[in-house]
């Protein structure tokens, strides 16, 4: 079996883009399961919407579903690839083994920052519509916070530059230390 580079964290923590520097410095394909699922809806309902989109159009198990199936898909690829997941992948419990086969890095970032950065876009579709945004975050926060630790290989915080953590992560890598 190969053992993928998985990207896990919260929403916002810079997991995309710090999964597509980290393949590009690895020369290695690159994958968000986000856009992944956008590909995989669109083939399969001849609808174009964002997984935001998907997930307040069909509810939260309809997405979850389809989130699996597209899961399962990408890690079945042969070769080495770095893949970002998205924040709440790692909550269905049926996702936990499949992911924990695999390198799992985990990004933080300041988590005001990451609150700032969520609700540029508006209030997201997994913050229940009648909680007060800030608290539906830090629940959340902290109910993944144990998961994303759990499941983790290595943890790294994203309060530097991309370059820089793009680095770090790439001379653990080849050097085994992950």
């Amino acid at each position: 079996m190969t053992r993928h580079i998985l990207l896990i964290g919260f929403k916002n923590v810079g997991k995309s883009t710090i999964g597509r520097e980290l393949a590009r410095t690895m020369e290695l394909p690159y994958r968000d399961l986000d856009r992944e699922l956008e590909q995989f809806y669109e083939q399969t309902h001849h609808q174009t919407l964002t997984a935001r989109q998907i997930m307040n159009e069909h509810g939260e198990q309809f997405f979850r579903q389809l989130e699996g199936d597209v899961l399962r898909n990408v890690l079945a690829a042969k070769e080495q690839i770095v893949i970002s997941l998205g924040g709440g992948t790692i909550l269905q419990s049926e996702h936990q083994p499949m992911i924990g086969r695999h390198i799992v890095i985990h990004v933080t970032a300041p988590k005001s920052q990451v609150f700032e950065r969520i609700m540029v876009n508006g209030r997201p579709a997994f913050f229940a519509p009648d909680e007060n945004p800030y608290d539906a975050f830090e629940r959340m926060w902290e109910q993944r916070r144990t998961i994303y630790e759990r499941l983790a290989t290595f943890t790294i915080a994203n309060n530097s530059s991309i370059g820089e953590v793009t680095e770090k992560l790439a001379l653990c890598l080849r050097a085994g230390m992950i």
